[in-house]
């Protein structure tokens, strides 16, 4: 990915939060990151506008996540964007992942979703990644998940129950099928189709002979 090249997507989203946060001299570990675009995406769609980080959440082992995240977070550390240092958390006292922007690429973000990421990261920038993670747990599509205690599931951000995971059935669909082929046609099948068609045709033609007639 060259680092030239306007982001968008999830990238964008990740950089533009990223940016926003170093003029304010916040220090963003992977957790905040993660907590903090979640609750851009919650506050979108509490204002009746999608969800614009581009990444499906979870809930995963410490609250709402998303693996897409991991897979930005390589491709523009690549592009030498960012950087992640490890490092001991001055406030949990146990080690982090700090997330260091190098350049400031030009992103594509809806300006909607841009100045809730600034709110966010106004009210909820310093705050520490426990403190994040205990928030996002009492959300409400968060709370949902755990009333029916559906773990790994797609959250719903608008608060209705997580989304089904379909894959489970899938898989099921396509073991049936794999011990289930489609039978082949039977042998002489179509021969005796168009054996029966040529029998009909003489009553076919009469019959079109009198409704002409009519």
């Amino acid at each position: 990915m060259p680092a030239s090249a306007p982001l968008r997507g999830p990238a964008a989203a990740v950089a533009y939060l990223l940016a926003t946060a170093r003029t304010s001299g916040m220090r963003i570990n992977r957790t905040k990151l993660a907590k903090l675009l979640y609750l851009a995406d919650l506050r979108a769609v509490e204002r009746g506008l999608p969800p614009a980080s581009g990444v499906e959440w979870r809930w995963r082992d410490h609250g709402p996540h998303s693996f897409r995240l991991a897979e930005v977070e390589r491709d523009l550390s690549e592009a030498g964007v960012l950087e992640v240092e490890e490092s001991a958390d001055p406030f949990a006292g146990h080690r982090e992942r700090v997330i260091h922007l190098i350049d400031a690429p030009q992103t594509i973000v809806d300006d909607e979703f841009a100045e809730i990421i600034d709110d966010v990261l106004s009210e909820y920038g310093r705050w520490s990644a426990g403190q994040l993670r205990s928030l996002t747990y009492q959300t409400r599509p968060m709370q949902m998940a755990i009333q029916q205690n559906q773990r790994e599931v797609r959250l719903d951000l608008a608060g209705g129950a997580p989304f089904p995971d379909l894959n489970t059935g899938l898989d099921r669909l396509r073991r049936w099928a794999d011990r289930n082929p489609l039978p082949e046609d039977e042998p002489g099948g179509i021969d005796d189709l168009v054996e029966e068609s040529s029998q009909l045709a003489e009553h076919r033609a009469e019959a079109t002979r009198h409704l002409m007639e009519e």
